[in-house]
């Protein structure tokens, strides 16, 4: 009931706001450093800034093989496109890790959530 409900208020903010929600999916090659590493300079740059360019929710993956993987979702698309404009592919990330950079900037309407 619970999942039911908190579906339905999402489906109604988005209502609220105009339309569907739209996430900016990156893909970074990640150095060899420790998962912790990752972690404070995602928690001490990349949160951040998620946060000040109006990010809903956004999800840091562990790195695995090689590759890091996150998606941060907007409520809209132009919001998500500003965001995703100052990420480029092939540079670093700002405060990232010796040897990480993107690999993949894209943004992508969010077709469901739970």
């Amino acid at each position: 009931m619970d999942v039911l409900l908190r579906e339905r208020r999402m489906a109604l903010t988005r209502g609220q706001r105009g339309g569907s929600m739209y996430a900016v999916f990156v893909e970074v090659n990640a150095g060899a450093g420790p998962n912790d590493q990752a972690r404070q300079n995602i928690e001490g740059n990349a949160v951040p800034m998620a946060r000040d360019a109006g990010a809903r929710a956004g999800y840091w993956l562990s790195a695995a093989g090689g590759r890091g993987v996150a998606v941060v979702c907007f409520d809209s698309e132009e919001a998500a496109r500003r965001a995703a404009d100052q990420l480029k592919v092939g540079e670093a990330p700002p405060g990232g890790a010796p040897g990480v950079t993107f690999r993949t900037v894209e943004v992508r309407e969010v077709l469901a959530s739970l």
